[in-house]
């Protein structure tokens, strides 16, 4: 079987990646006419002309040389900057930013995006614009943040169709249609994959046709028609060996080695693995080295061969750490946070700038008309504020909803990587340990197998230690339950004593895992604070359901502080509590005198 992480690591890929070669082909979506060294000969002849240095720079793309083309590709956004070309500067970041999402880079690549996107913003391109839209979405893509995908593809569509794009239409066909795949949504993805394949074929786009010929394999693979997927396989294959298009080779080779990976066929996955791990490093694709890894580990462990399989998981874990990581979902989210922010902070400025216009022409009326002018004046001074009030609540609203966004999305990573954590390494464990433990060793090798089985024992701890603390294992059993292992344990520890009270009709209660997750942070981080700052030897914490509402009281004996400093407080501990309180959508009541102890009540809707 193929593991779970390959279809959602390798698919994104081709799905969000290899068909964005288009950025680097041209804005029409064509094959260059021109070769290479023609267009440096044009580019000696007028070093000046934008147009063919970002011809020079898309031509060295495709050929992977990116050190070269990230020179041109700057020289570019800096001389079109300087004269005033919007459109220069924006192509050039597009390439820019697909080149950086290409080496995994998703961040920088989002940064770059969103400069584009001002700039087209401002002349109203809605071509430039679709494409850039459809960079976004790819990076959504490798993130496995497949509605926001979704949403990024559907915009690009509407926009290539109010301009009669229809390529790019299709394009965007095809991506949406690798999102459906993601979801499971196979019978969407069919028909998204052959609304693009037709219009490929019909315009003979061969780079193209390949890409949607491998995404129809793939279909079939996740549907078990390993021939069909097969023979699929083999025709994007020879079209893109004739079209030079390297990258699609390399991720094309990965899908055919993993499918023969799932006929048993280790021979075979393994040769075609290595073809496409070395093309992909040659062009330091990182996702699909990463992918190629994933799929020998998996075809060596289904033909038996553990010991290749645990060494092509650590390749595998290696370059997947070097791509994707908790901090830099965390960083994604909050770059493009501090983006949808400066974008409203400018329409904030430029109706102001408009409001102040009308102010200035009503101001010099003044001398015709002083009554009428006074009462206008008035009027749009009146206008003004109560624009400004509704500008700056739909940025509080925007911040709020972009506060909670970035919360779920954390709350449902360190879920997502605890699973994997528990599913996928620590099973692979436990398969070593277990082939281990059967060795018949000689007495002198006794020692040594001890030790390996200690040292596998050692790291499946390990393993459990971290996805206890991105998710503690108690919340398997439920709330309520994982809430008594976390007094069981302060009560352990003595020196503050802990009562839990849950009424059973509360109990049979099931809360989704995020809020779980959420209400437990809160209840641990609240005890972290009355054991370790206000020193309380006694806490009661009571649960109770109100009409609706869920009411968590948290009191202890402790020797109290003054709640109306809470805001003011330096500590993350309040910060973090009141956050997670908002992300619930409830709300927080702090009482405390000092020497008299502390009772927090949290409020929390919708049970």
């Amino acid at each position: 079987m193929v593991k779970f992480s390959f279809n959602f690591s390798v698919k994104p890929l081709l799905l969000a990646l290899a068909f964005f070669i288009a950025p680097l082909l041209g804005w029409a979506q064509t094959p260059l006419a021109k070769t290479l060294p023609q267009i440096l000969s044009e580019l000696q002849k007028q070093p000046d002309n934008l147009s063919l240095k970002l011809d020079a720079a898309k031509a060295y793309l495709k050929k992977g040389s990116t050190d070269t083309a990230e020179v041109l590709l700057n020289e570019i956004t800096q001389a079109a900057t300087q004269s005033n070309n919007a459109k220069a500067f924006i192509q050039a970041k597009i390439s820019l930013g697909r080149m950086y999402a290409d080496k995994g880079e998703n961040v920088k690549s989002l940064g770059i995006y969103q400069k584009a996107l001002h700039k087209a913003d401002d002349i109203g391109d809605k071509t430039l614009t679709a494409h850039i839209y459809k960079g976004i979405g790819a990076l959504y893509i490798s993130w496995k943040k497949f509605d926001e995908a979704l949403s990024y593809y559907e915009k690009a569509e509407k926009l290539a169709l109010e301009v009669n794009e229809e390529e790019l239409a299709a394009d965007c066909q095809n991506n949406k249609g690798t999102v459906y795949e993601q979801q499971l949504k196979y019978d969407k993805a069919i028909i998204a994959y052959k609304n693009a394949l037709d219009v490929y074929t019909k315009k003979n786009i061969p780079a193209k046709i390949a890409m949607a010929l491998s995404n129809v394999a793939i279909v079939y693979k996740f549907q078990k028609d390993y021939a069909a997927s097969l023979q699929y396989n083999f025709k994007a294959i020879e079209l893109s060996l004739k079209t030079g298009d390297e990258w699609m080779t390399a991720a094309t080779y990965n899908n055919i080695g993993n499918l023969y990976g799932e006929l048993g066929d280790f021979k075979n996955a393994k040769l075609y693995c290595e073809k496409s791990i070395a093309i992909a490093t040659k062009i330091n694709a990182i996702e699909i080295v990463e992918s190629a890894y994933d799929s020998m580990g998996d075809a060596a462990a289904k033909a038996g061969d553990y010991k290749s399989a645990f060494e092509y998981h650590k390749l595998y874990a290696q370059t997947k750490d070097k791509f994707i990581n908790l901090d830099n979902t965390r960083q994604l989210s909050e770059l493009n946070v501090k983006f949808e922010t400066e974008r409203k902070q400018k329409l904030i400025q430029q109706q102001q700038f408009e409001i102040s216009r009308k102010n200035y022409w009503l101001f010099g009326s003044v001398i015709l008309l002083i009554l009428g002018v006074s009462l206008a004046f008035l009027i749009i001074r009146k206008n003004k504020y109560k624009q400004e009030k509704r500008l700056q609540a739909e940025v509080f609203k925007q911040q709020e909803i972009a506060t909670k966004s970035l919360f779920d999305g954390e709350q449902k990573e360190r879920i997502r990587i605890a699973r994997d954590l528990h599913d996928s390494i620590g099973q692979m464990l436990s398969v070593i340990k277990m082939n281990i433990s059967v060795l018949q060793p000689q007495d002198a090798e006794v020692t040594a197998v001890n030790n390996a089985l200690g040292l596998v024992d050692k790291t499946i701890n390990e393993v459990r230690h971290i996805s206890h603390n991105l998710i503690p294992e108690g919340l398997n059993f439920g709330l309520f339950a994982a809430l008594e292992d976390l007094c069981q344990k302060v009560n352990s520890a003595g020196g503050t004593e802990v009562m839990l009270n849950v009424p059973e009709d509360i109990r049979q209660y099931q809360f989704a895992k995020p809020n779980e997750l959420s209400i437990y942070r809160i209840v641990q981080e609240v005890l972290n604070n009355m054991m370790k700052h206000a020193q309380a030897t006694h806490i009661d914490i009571d649960i109770v359901q109100k009409d609706s509402n869920l009411t968590l009281s948290i009191k202890d004996n402790g020797k109290g502080f003054d709640a109306s400093k809470i805001d003011e407080s330096k500590g993350i501990g309040w910060k973090n509590i009141a956050a997670r309180v908002n992300l619930l959508d409830g709300k927080m009541q702090v009482q405390s005198e000092q020497l008299k102890g502390t009772q927090i009540e949290i409020f929390i809707p919708g049970m």
